[in-house]
């Protein structure tokens, strides 16, 4: 399946090498390929970005009959369960659902890896990346070999790593942005089924990929970091026309409590001064 993977990936950054290297180097052309395939990965997969983005909001708005049916059902957690999932189904949210985009595009980056492991195997030694491949020719983007690992480079020096590691260090720290933008000014779930078991994933996740990068090409980071810029770029983007995703206040709970019971709401001190001031005008 990587195999497969990687020769379209190959043919993929054979296509955009071919028309940056007039403009660039070759370290550059190589680089800047990665940069748009990415961008290219992440135009596609935009609708689950989009559904994700949608089902954090579809999740937010459902929190205080989330948590009437915990208060109702406490005493009772198999049927609190088979409610609350009920719930989040008729509302189209889903817990996991801001991990999808990062579960879809793990068989890319594995391929990814497997291409920049062996690239003379998937890119065509007839078209220009893969002339420059055969030519062996060191070509550099922003100091780094892309298919040198950090733990390659750590071997001739902490100078030489230092690209490197901070490219890890912005994989990881670009992810937790892009989650913590997500979720800005929503109240966590407590309680649910499966949402414990999401936010220690989702907080461990990048944490993990950073680690793992250490042995993979600079090439992947490269990936991974433009990807999580591009998807950050995307939710400010969804948000701005569709609204950020928020947790409803307390108060408008208890209004739309209200509502529901047919309760009329009170009328404020200042609207009831005002009726005050004009009877006593009628009666003048």
């Amino acid at each position: 399946m990587f195999d497969f993977l990687a020769d379209i990936l190959g043919s993929i950054l054979a296509f955009f090498y071919e028309f940056l290297t007039p403009a660039f180097s070759q370290g550059w052309g190589f680089g800047l390929s990665i940069i748009f395939l990415t961008i290219t990965i992440n135009i596609l997969v935009f609708p689950l970005t989009l559904k994700q983005t949608r089902s954090t909001r579809a999740f937010a708005a459902i929190q205080p009959k989330i948590k009437k049916i915990q208060a109702e059902y406490k005493d009772e957690p198999q049927e609190m369960q088979q409610r609350l999932m009920a719930l989040q189904k008729e509302a189209g949210a889903t817990p996991g659902g801001c991990l999808l985009p990062m579960l879809v595009q793990m068989p890319i980056w594995f391929a990814l890896f497997t291409l920049l492991r062996d690239p003379d195997r998937f890119i065509h030694a007839d078209t220009a990346l893969g002339a420059s491949l055969q030519d062996d020719i060191p070509a550099k983007f922003l100091g780094m070999f892309l298919d040198v690992s950090p733990s390659m480079a750590i071997a001739d020096g902490l100078m030489v790593a230092l690209p490197y590691l901070l490219l890890m260090a912005t994989m990881v720290v670009t992810q937790y942005v892009q989650q913590w933008h997500s979720t800005y000014g929503q109240e966590r779930p407590k309680d649910q089924p499966g949402a414990g078991t999401t936010q220690a994933i989702t907080k461990i996740m990048p944490l993990f990929i950073g680690v793992i990068s250490y042995q993979f090409p600079a090439g992947l980071g490269l990936y991974w970091a433009t990807s999580n810029l591009f998807r950050l770029g995307q939710q400010v983007l969804i948000f701005r026309i569709d609204g950020r995703p928020t947790t409803p206040s307390s108060a408008d709970e208890d209004e739309d409590t209200k509502s529901s019971n047919g309760d009329e709401p009170k009328q404020s001190k200042p609207q009831q001064g005002a009726a005050d001031k004009r009877r006593r005008r009628r009666r003048k």
